[in-house]
């Protein structure tokens, strides 16, 4: 659900910004989808070992 928001809206910010839309929203919306699970991730784990 989130790279489908992510991937939205960058496009929208990027024609807004004067850039060419299809060259930053791949890369970027990996990265941000990647960055949001690990950060899921180690908070859950986190909150179940107890650290």
């Amino acid at each position: 659900m989130l790279a489908k928001i992510v991937g939205g809206v960058l496009p929208i910010i990027a024609r807004k910004l004067k850039l060419d839309p299809a060259i930053m929203a791949s890369p970027l919306i990996t990265t941000i989808v990647d960055a949001v699970a690990l950060i899921v991730y180690f908070t859950c784990a986190t909150m179940i070992l107890g650290i």
